[in-house]
């Protein structure tokens, strides 16, 4: 519900009443199995309101959401339910309903439209389009059809993506436009948008949260009983003349090239294990899986052809005693308990969304924490692995603490840079996405929050390395606060 916020507060504060909602499987709500995922039945509840008019109803979806929105406003006889006048799209979805007031937001930039087949260039004359209001080319803003009859159709486009159609002005100003003329009886017209500062707000809480759960964990880790933890940090097991091309470079090159096939072929295979319910991560784990198996290769290569690398100082990096690990382990629950508490009193006495950037880092239902540690295991492979080549392999010889902190994240998000500047780029080169199936069009999205996430991924791996001298409590951090990211908001699938 939360990704409709800045579509919520401007209508909302034109006088508009407008209910968002987590569909079935999504955010909070339950897993269940239906056709219309629940959004036919945040209607009825909208329609029982006394404060409602229910002779003037709109609804708005983004991407799948469009899908969502159909479902909800027909009716069993396959007609449009009595009292909605207003359909609006965000990123998807064309003129496919009729007897009804129907709008279009298709961004500039927009790389699922049209599943590779349809430039964004061409949006105006797309068939879905042209062919239901009776012109070659439609005019952008330019109602087609009347209003009062219900049989209006507008197609708009600016300067948009699909997932930043969500918080850009260009979208939110053409849905506010849309309901503002298609439900005929605007309730109090206003000027500007103001959603942003909720956005900045948001942001800050999280920045905040993130600055005290590092201070608690820092606290935890001088006291006496983690004290055993610490040890000397490793130095650098290389001279200055590492393979930093074999090392950083053509890992990072290789990840990205397999990025796309790994991503969905990993949500195809790994949907058939019934306890790996979230098809999106699914495809996450599939690709750091194959990371996973890079980063060990190169590091096995290295120790054994690399004359310059310490092969002791490499072993001993990752010998660890057991009851150290406990108390590793320990500091990531603390860590976690921290986040999760101060994301519930923001939503409870602030009233404060704690998703900034759609970081999903959401409360939880009991079936997504079951999910938390069914994923949990899977993601604290891979970051131990990530973690220890970071710590072992970046540090070279008379390099700077910062530019350690910088090697990590270029390493870490290298792959993402790469893939996302041959998405977008052929996007503004072309016209056309390279994106062209669902399962990589929400893999495109989450890879835009990972992107973001990695600033805090690495601040935990090199924070906790100074700070004990190992990768391990790091990893464990990080592999937490992954897991909860990912297993936050996105589709379960439901068990019958």
């Amino acid at each position: 519900m939360e990704n409709l916020t800045a579509v919520s507060i401007e209508l909302s504060r034109r006088g508009y009443i407008v209910l968002a909602f987590d569909p079935y499987t999504i955010g909070r709500s339950d897993a269940v199995n239906t056709s219309d995922v629940g959004s036919a039945a945040a209607l009825d509840y909208l329609m029982s309101l006394d404060i409602v008019d229910k002779e003037h109803i709109g609804a708005v979806g983004h991407s799948a959401g469009s899908g969502r929105v159909a479902a909800a406003v027909t009716s069993p006889d396959g007609g449009i339910r009595e009292g909605v006048k207003a359909v609006m799209y965000l990123g998807a979805g064309s003129f496919n309903l009729q007897g009804v007031n129907m709008g279009v937001f298709i961004g500039s930039f927009d790389n699922t439209y049209g599943q590779g087949r349809i430039t964004v260039w061409d949006i105006f004359t797309a068939d879905p389009f042209v062919s239901q209001v009776g012109v070659t080319e439609i005019e952008n803003g330019k109602w087609y059809g009347d209003v009062n009859e219900g049989t209006a159709k507008v197609l708009y486009s600016g300067f948009s993506g699909h997932t930043s159609a969500l918080f850009l002005p260009a979208p939110i100003q053409a849905t506010v436009d849309f309901f503002d003329t298609a439900l005929i009886k605007a309730p109090n017209p206003q000027g500007g948008l103001v959603y942003g500062w909720k956005a900045l707000g948001t942001t800050l809480g999280l920045v905040a949260m993130l600055l005290i759960m590092f201070n608690i964990v820092a606290l935890c880790v001088d006291t006496k009983f983690f004290a055993t933890i610490k040890r000397e940090r490793t130095e650098a097991v290389s001279g200055v003349n590492a393979p930093f091309l074999f090392y950083f470079i053509t890992p990072a090159i290789i990840n990205a090239l397999v990025c796309a096939w790994a991503i969905y072929n990993g949500q195809m295979l790994l949907k058939n294990i019934s306890i790996l319910r979230i098809n999106n991560v699914n495809g996450f784990i599939f690709w750091f899986g194959f990371s996973t198996l890079l980063s060990l290769g190169i590091l096995i290569v290295r120790f054994i052809w690399d004359k310059k690398i310490d092969r002791k100082k490499v072993v001993n990096h990752a010998k660890i005693k057991p009851s150290n690990y406990g108390k590793a382990l320990l500091l990531g629950v603390i860590a976690l308990c921290t986040l999760y508490a101060l994301t519930y009193l923001s939503e409870t006495l602030w009233v404060l969304s704690p998703r900034a950037w759609k970081l999903q880092i959401n409360l939880l239902t009991p079936d997504r924490m079951l999910l938390f540690v069914t994923y949990f295991p899977l993601y604290l492979i891979f970051f131990s692995v990530f973690n220890y080549n970071h710590t072992i392999g970046l540090r070279l010889k008379g390099q700077s603490e910062g530019k350690f902190t910088a090697l990590v994240w270029l390493s870490s998000a290298f792959p993402v840079i790469l893939f996302l500047g041959f998405t977008y780029g052929k996007l503004f080169l072309t016209g056309y996405t390279a994106i062209t199936n669902v399962q990589m069009s929400r893999a495109n999205s989450s890879l835009l929050c990972n992107f973001l996430t990695y600033f805090v991924i690495c601040k935990v791996t090199t924070f906790f390395y100074k700070k004990t001298g190992s990768f391990h409590t790091g990893a464990i951090i990080n592999a937490a606060i992954m897991t909860w990211v990912a297993i936050g908001t996105d589709l379960v699938t439901a068990v019958l």
